[in-house]
């Protein structure tokens, strides 16, 4: 055999390999555990902090909320109307979710209630050694809803979403298993950091003038980097829940050993972006 030959099988395995690791990491190996999944939600319209719509809309405060029942189902999103290649975390593959009932609110004209059409969902990776995937989908609102001066437009209403995969394999169970330890290790300091702080500011004066002032000017310095400690502690640890799924009250588990993030938001899409207009809690998984 000739090293040209060489070369080439050794080229040809690379890409092999390669193209098996990114079949692994696509949301279809995802979308197929969700399928066939139901879920009920309590969904909240209203102003949120971050949101991007315009002021006036649900200044008052006020809510609107109502429990919403869908299904993830097995059938492709045929439409190609419907899909949605701009976001590129909703995947390639789009399938459909129906409503699976006719949520009610009660405004000032009494019980209302909201006709909802089925939409659809997909999904992608987002963090590999942690299997965390962007969850996301869309119901349509023909009618909308209104209560006081919170409106839920009438059009697709999209709903923003994450979840993690079991770990498929040893590398992926350890990264999950050192996650939890740094998580630990990082409560433990931070606690620690705390407890130095006050102490500190609880600390007695010195009882003369002199002393005070290098007392004072010495704590300072050390609050300061106390304080600047824990802000990279707690950014860190930030950093860990938002790619692992850490806290038991912020995640709940499904069929097929899928665990998904317990709040989401809702949005509207203006100009390839999604505005938020409330949340929603996942309340029940079958």
């Amino acid at each position: 055999m000739s090293w040209r030959s060489v070369i080439w099988l050794l080229l040809a395995s690379l890409i092999s390999d390669d193209i098996i690791t990114c079949d692994a990491f696509t949301g279809r190996s995802l979308q197929q555990r969700i399928e066939n999944t139901q879920a009920t939600l309590a969904v909240e319209v209203g102003r949120i902090p971050g949101t991007a719509m315009p002021s006036e809309w649900a200044a008052s405060g006020a809510k609107l909320g109502f429990t919403l029942e869908i299904g993830f189902t097995d059938n492709a999103e045929q439409s190609t109307n419907e899909r949605l290649g701009e976001d590129a975390l909703m995947g390639s593959k789009l399938q459909t979710i129906l409503p699976l009932n006719q949520p009610t609110f009660i405004s000032l004209l009494g019980t209302e209630v909201i006709e909802i059409q089925p939409g659809a969902y997909g999904c992608q990776i987002q963090d590999r050694d942690s299997e965390k995937y962007a969850l996301r989908w869309y119901l349509n609102f023909p009618n909308g809803a209104k209560r006081n001066d919170v409106e839920l437009p009438a059009e697709k209403i999209y709903f923003l979403s994450k979840c993690w995969l079991p770990s498929s394999n040893d590398e992926n169970m350890l990264a999950l298993e050192n996650a939890r330890k740094e998580k630990k290790q990082i409560l433990s300091t931070i606690e620690l950091t705390n407890a130095r702080l006050n102490k500190i500011r609880s600390s007695p004066p010195a009882g003369n003038f002199f002393g005070d002032v290098v007392q004072n000017a010495f704590n300072f310095r050390h609050i300061v980097r106390l304080i600047e400690r824990r802000k990279k502690l707690q950014s860190r640890l930030n950093e860990l829940e938002k790619s692992y799924p850490l806290d038991s009250g912020t995640i709940i588990t499904g069929p097929n050993d899928v665990t998904y993030a317990k709040e989401g938001v809702i949005a509207v899409k203006r100009s390839k972006k999604y505005l938020w207009i409330g949340r929603f809690t996942i309340t029940k998984l079958l």
